[in-house]
């Protein structure tokens, strides 16, 4: 998925939300990434069970998931910590068909 690839923003209460095909270990690769942000990988249950906080910029790093998951988001680097998000919580969202 090109997800944010080559983006130079996006809006402060903005993100994306990847669905993947299965819950297994999941890796995202930021190549070609230009925002810091922040990766939050997610389980079955929306709960968040990694968090990397402002990731590198302009680097072809993998971040990896340290448990299964099924939903990842992306958003602005430091948004986690500026809502008091963790690792444990649960997000909520709606699917739309």
């Amino acid at each position: 998925a090109r997800g944010l690839m080559y983006r130079r923003s996006i809006p402060e209460n903005a993100g994306m939300l990847f669905i993947q095909e299965v819950e297994e270990i999941q890796s995202f690769w930021m190549k070609n990434t230009f925002i810091p942000l922040d990766i939050l990988f997610v389980d079955t249950n929306k709960r968040i069970v990694t968090i990397h906080t402002h990731t590198a910029t302009e680097k072809e790093w993998n971040y990896a998931s340290t448990e299964p998951a099924l939903y990842v988001v992306e958003v602005n680097a430091g948004f986690s910590e500026r809502h008091g998000i963790d690792t444990g919580d649960r997000i909520e969202f709606t699917l739309l068909k």
